[in-house]
């Protein structure tokens, strides 16, 4: 039972990296990229008009 629960895990690490960042990762590290509150919100703007639609 316990090396079940160990290659579930492994699994799921493994299927993560080949899937690649979350969208939602990747828009908030663009978020935290801001340099102002004004390139801050242009930023929200873009992702609200679907900048990081295809990840």
């Amino acid at each position: 039972m316990m090396s079940k629960n160990r290659f579930s895990r492994t699994f799921g690490r493994i299927a993560d990296a080949l899937q690649g960042q979350s969208r939602q990762k990747i828009e908030t590290e663009y978020l935290n990229g801001s340099a102002s509150i004004y390139d801050l919100e242009r930023r929200i703007q873009e992702i609200e008009r679907g900048k990081f639609r295809n990840f």
